[in-house]
C-alpha cells in the first residue's frame, strides 16, 4: 500500500468507502487535505449557479432562508489586523451578491450541514467535525431525496482532486 492510500484508508477501511461510494448518488465523500489545512473529512455535494434567483430558490429548497442586507455591511479591510473578536463582527457575504450573508452552518431537513457559495457555486458539507461517521452518510442519503429535482448543474467533484471519492478519480468504485 503506497503512501497515499494508507493515508486515505486511514480512517475508513476501502470496503466501506467503495460501499458509501455505491450508497451516495450525490454527495461524495472528502478526505481531508489534513496538515495545516485545518480542514476535516465530509460528504460533499456542488451545484453551479448563474443569478441570484437561483441561488435564492435553491437555499428555499433546502429551507434556508438567506439573510440580505439593506447596504453593505462594514468589511473587513485587505492588510489592516483585527483582533479576533473584531474580526468576528464582519459578516460573511456570498461574493457577487448584493448584499447575501453565507448561510454556513445551517439546517437542512433538520440535519446539521455546512453551507458556502462562492460567486458561482453552492458547496453543501455533511460530517462531524473532523471525520465523517455511517450516521452522516444516512444524514446525506436522506438530504439527497431533497436534491432530487435540483436543476442545477451539479459539480461532480465538487473540487477536481484525487481526495473525492468520485468516478472521476475512483471510477472502479462506482461500477
Amino acid at each position: 500500500m503506497d503512501r497515499w492510500q494508507q493515508y486515505l484508508f486511514e480512517e475508513h477501511p476501502e470496503a466501506e468507502l467503495r460501499a458509501w461510494a455505491r450508497r451516495l448518488k450525490l454527495f461524495r465523500f472528502f478526505r481531508a487535505f489534513g496538515g495545516h489545512a485545518n480542514d476535516g473529512d465530509s460528504l460533499d455535494v456542488a451545484y453551479a449557479y448563474q443569478t441570484p434567483e437561483q441561488l435564492t430558490s435553491f437555499m428555499a429548497l433546502l429551507g434556508i432562508t438567506l439573510f440580505k442586507f439593506e447596504r453593505k455591511p462594514p468589511q473587513a479591510e485587505p492588510g489592516v489586523s483585527y483582533r479576533g473578536e473584531v474580526f468576528a463582527k464582519f459578516p460573511s457575504l456570498i461574493a457577487g451578491t448584493e448584499w447575501l450573508e453565507q448561510p454556513a452552518h445551517c439546517e437542512i431537513m433538520g440535519i446539521a450541514a455546512f453551507v458556502w457559495c462562492s460567486a458561482d457555486s453552492i458547496k453543501i458539507s455533511v460530517g462531524d467535525r473532523y471525520t465523517v461517521s455511517e450516521k452522516n452518510v444516512q444524514n446525506a442519503e436522506k438530504i439527497e431525496t431533497l436534491l432530487n429535482g435540483v436543476t442545477l448543474e451539479r459539480i461532480d467533484p465538487p473540487l477536481d482532486t484525487k481526495n473525492y471519492i468520485c468516478p472521476r478519480h475512483y471510477p472502479d468504485y462506482f461500477s
